[in-house]
């Protein structure tokens, strides 16, 4: 049994993780798969029916193509990024159904 594991950038949310399950899961010879939209990685457990290559391949065809992660700096004096301080105010209103659906549970 060989295991491979792999950073995919572009697997960042739970729905990612389950199309590149599916998808490497599809391949004749891979056994089982770990992935993490977490950590951005994934572990494969396959036998000789299978390359890497094959492997690389239907996760690039898929859109996840195996790559580095890009870090973002931090500035020099370890302030926040500036734009947070335009981008941080939310205004957020509760929808009346939601308000209407959500019954006496909340009544403690």
């Amino acid at each position: 049994m060989n295991t491979l594991t792999l950073t995919l950038p572009t697997m960042y949310a739970d729905h990612h993780v389950t199309r590149v399950r599916q998808t490497l899961m599809q391949l004749n010879g891979v056994e089982n798969v770990i992935a993490s939209s977490a950590f951005k990685t994934v572990l494969v457990s396959f036998d000789g029916k299978v390359t890497q290559d094959a492997i690389i391949n239907a996760l690039t065809n898929a859109g996840y193509a195996p790559g580095e992660l890009e870090l973002i700096k931090r500035t020099p004096d370890h302030t926040s990024d500036p734009a947070w301080d335009v981008l941080a105010p939310r205004i957020v209103t509760t929808s009346k159904v939601d308000l209407q659906m959500s019954g006496e549970f909340r009544k403690y």
